[in-house]
Parts: structure tokens; C-alpha cells; sequence
């Protein structure tokens, strides 16, 4: 009977132990989440023997999402600043002892305050504003304390380490052709910029100054390509993008392109064919290639390509596949350009 006893202790537990490791291993197969490359591959959609994958419909729409998530950074962004500024106000409030509204009110009888505010000195006033009547207040009043209260903050920040660790976005990397459009630059170069232009967009206007500056700053090292985004609000910008083909064809595609932004009409409408003549194009070859509409086809095969990549608004750059929307400061090319050149 003892030995019986025992053998019978040995099969529970080894009966225990089984269920231990299947029990663990369920759960560790359960708790596992899958790989990136798991989820890329993963098929999300079949069409006949077709089969669609999650990498290809984040690709087909990596732009919008990459704006959306843009636009949420720059609400953290926006809503951490503001936190900041009710941190500093009410921390200085309470070291003094006072009311944060009395704060600010007293800040203005600060000399330095009322230097960063721009006031002409410090103010002392008998009555606080919080306790004047309407009637009482000038115009102007809600405006002052408004810089002052800026001002204070700008000075509490100088007075305060603060540290912002919200993560940096990630750009996505866009698969862009740059088809056989013109380009400018280095052939070879390390870096290219894709640009999606509008002839008769004002902000791609305003970037062309920036660009001819890149291709200085970086040069030897900086390919740039025009592409044709037209816009269906501007009435003109489709026959403007036809007629920069046009003298592409005689090699002389950047010229009307800073022609046209450099004569962009705020009312009215470009003359193209005074424009060629301005620049000593032949007249003959260049009115032919207008009214054959020799390349509205592939202006309109530019737009279907920035559509496909969820371009919506111009200018519109890609630089090594990397998105930049809008006509943006030198120092955010910059951001996007350097560590691709290290």
C-alpha cells in the first residue's frame, strides 16, 4: 500500500506539471502579439486570386496618415505649452501668495515685464482692472493684459528648466517616381526633392526663393524635379503647367518656370506666348506645341501620380520619400535633409 501511495503522489504531479506547460504554453501563444513584418504581410482583402496586403494599403495612404498624425502632434504640442504656462503662473502665484489674476496685474508694475510687454515702464495702477467697471476700461485694456501676461510667462520661462520628451513623428518613406520630369541640380545626388506644383499657387510662389537657396546651400549634393499638381481652382494653372512643357522643349523649362511665378497675375491672365518671346523662344515651335496640347497629357498624368500618393494641397515635397507639406522654413528642409547627408 505504500508504494502505492507513492506512485500515486508521482502521477499527480507529473499530471500537475503536464498542465502547468500546456496552460503556459497556451497562454504564451495567446499573450504573443505579432511582428511588424507579420502585420505587413498580413493579406486584408482578396480580389479573385489578387491578394491584398496591409503593407500595401498603409503605403497607398501613408500621406493622409502621416497628416493626421502631424496634426495630433501639433494639438500635444499646443496643449503641453499651454499646461507650461498654467504650471509657471500658478506655481509663482502660490510662492507669493497670491492669486494668480493678481499676478499678472502686478507684473505690469515689473520693469522687466513691461520691457518684454513693450510697454513705455512699469505701470502702477490705483485700481486693479479686475476691479474697474466696464465703463472704466479703455479699448485697449483686454489687449495689455494680454501681453503682459505673455510677457510674464516669457520671463518665468527664462527663470525655469523645463524639459519637453514628447517623441519625435515619424516620417513615413513614400515609393515616388520622379517619372521624366525636368529637374535642376546634381544628377546623382544624394538627396531629392520631388517637388507637386501649382504655377498659380501663391505659397509656391513664395518657395521658390527657398529652393534656389537649398540648391546653393547644398550644392553637388541636391537634386530637385517639378512636377505638375494643377489645381481645379486655379482656371489657368493647367494651360501654365502645358506651356513650361512647351519650353522644356527647348531647353529652357527653369526660365519659364521663374518667368511665370515672377509674373504670376493677381488678376487677369498670363500672356504664354509673350512670356517665350520675352525669353527668345521660337515663337512658331512653341505656339504649335500650345495648340496641339502636346503635353496636357502628361501634366494630367502628374496630378493622377500625386493624387495616387494622397497629395492634396501644393507645394507638396517629397525629399528622399520623405514628406514636407506647405511652403516651409529653410530650417525644416533642413531637419529632413541633414541627417540623410550624414
Amino acid at each position: 500500500m505504500k508504494v502505492t501511495w507513492i506512485t500515486g503522489i508521482v502521477c499527480c504531479l507529473a499530471g500537475f506539471s503536464l498542465f502547468l506547460f500546456t496552460t503556459d504554453s497556451f497562454m504564451s501563444t495567446a499573450s504573443r502579439q505579432p511582428s511588424v513584418s507579420e502585420i505587413k504581410s498580413q493579406v486584408v482583402a482578396t480580389v479573385g486570386t489578387r491578394a491584398i496586403t496591409h503593407a500595401e494599403v498603409e503605403q497607398a495612404v501613408a500621406l493622409p496618415l502621416y497628416q493626421l498624425e502631424e496634426q495630433r502632434t501639433k494639438l500635444l504640442k499646443e496643449s503641453i505649452q499651454r499646461l507650461i504656462d498654467e504650471e509657471l503662473l500658478t506655481a509663482e502665484a502660490a510662492r507669493l501668495g497670491i492669486t494668480v489674476a493678481t499676478l499678472i496685474e502686478k507684473a505690469s508694475e515689473s520693469e522687466t515685464v513691461a520691457r518684454l510687454a513693450g510697454l513705455p515702464g512699469p505701470v502702477r495702477r490705483t485700481t486693479p482692472l479686475s476691479q474697474k467697471q466696464p465703463s472704466e476700461l479703455s479699448p485697449q485694456a483686454p489687449e495689455e493684459v494680454t501681453r503682459i501676461r505673455q510677457a510674464l510667462l516669457l520671463h518665468l520661462r527664462r527663470q525655469t528648466s523645463i524639459q519637453i520628451n514628447l517623441p519625435r513623428l515619424n516620417l513615413p518613406i513614400l515609393n515616388v517616381s520622379i517619372d521624366d520630369d525636368p529637374w535642376i541640380g546634381t544628377e546623382r545626388a544624394p538627396i531629392t526633392i520631388i517637388e507637386f506644383s501649382d504655377f498659380e499657387c501663391p505659397y509656391c510662389q513664395r518657395i521658390v526663393p527657398l529652393l534656389k537657396e537649398l540648391l546653393k546651400q547644398y550644392s553637388g549634393k541636391l537634386k530637385l524635379v517639378y512636377r505638375d499638381f494643377p489645381g481645379p481652382n486655379h482656371q489657368q494653372a493647367l494651360l501654365a503647367a502645358e506651356a513650361a512643357q512647351c519650353a522644356a522643349e527647348q531647353n529652357r523649362f527653369w526660365d519659364y518656370h521663374d518667368a511665370l511665378f515672377s509674373r504670376q497675375p493677381s488678376e487677369g491672365a498670363w500672356n504664354f506666348s509673350g512670356l517665350a518671346e520675352t525669353l527668345g523662344l521660337s515663337l512658331s515651335q512653341f505656339n504649335v506645341c500650345m495648340q496641339d496640347n502636346r503635353y496636357r497629357a502628361e501634366v494630367l498624368k502628374d496630378l493622377q501620380d500625386g493624387l495616387k500618393l494622397g497629395v492634396t494641397s501644393t507645394p507638396t515635397f517629397f525629399i528622399n520619400g520623405r514628406p514636407l507639406i506647405g511652403a516651409r522654413p529653410f530650417s525644416d528642409f533642413q531637419a529632413i535633409i541633414d541627417p540623410l547627408l550624414k
